[in-house]
């Protein structure tokens, strides 16, 4: 059976929303008590903040046929979307150089990420897999919105070049 190493977009969302986390827990923890009026977090990520990320999300699939890219070997931040930029296994084992761009957004509070453009031998905008995965991050991000009982609420996205900002709310009881 043929196995690859995968480097999955999702899991790079959701080190993003886990440093996120960590930021407003760190808040917290420093004895800085967040009411209902809590302040606006601004999380910025660099060039280099999303190029160690990058290198430290690695994983494998549990279904290569749902990935768009087998291989993810950069991320760039572009003025309003993300380009991941990889390889493709063909059917006939060859490899081919690819890539998809990913907007990201803030809306009524939940991180919307979305697949805006694909440069992959094969696939549009319309293949399935395309629909799919933007199908389910919408899914997985709104459900991020509901498992926090609306504590966490993004109030902006911004991607510009070589800078990632996300502002962030968090509701925490006392």
């Amino acid at each position: 059976m043929y196995t690859h190493t995968h480097k999955n977009p999702v899991l790079f969302v959701a080190a993003l929303l886990a440093l996120v986390a960590l930021t407003s827990l760190a808040c917290t923890f420093s004895g800085v008590r967040m009411r209902t009026n809590s302040p606006v977090i601004d999380v910025t990520f660099d060039q280099n903040d999303i190029d160690q990320l990058h290198l430290n999300t690695d994983a494998h699939a549990n279904h290569p046929y749902d990935q768009l890219l087998d291989e993810i070997t950069r991320i760039e931040l572009h003025d309003g979307f993300i380009r991941f930029l990889g390889t493709v296994v063909l059917p006939d084992w060859s490899e081919v150089d690819g890539s998809f761009d990913m907007s990201l957004g803030a809306e009524n509070g939940v991180l919307k990420a979305r697949i805006i453009a694909v440069n992959i031998p094969g696939i549009d905008l319309n293949d399935w897999r395309v629909l799919e995965i933007n199908n389910e991050w919408e899914d997985d991000l709104t459900q991020v919105l509901v498992d926090s009982h609306g504590e966490v609420l993004f109030k902006e996205v911004v991607v510009q070049e070589d800078e990632l900002r996300i502002k962030v709310q968090v509701y925490i009881d006392d």
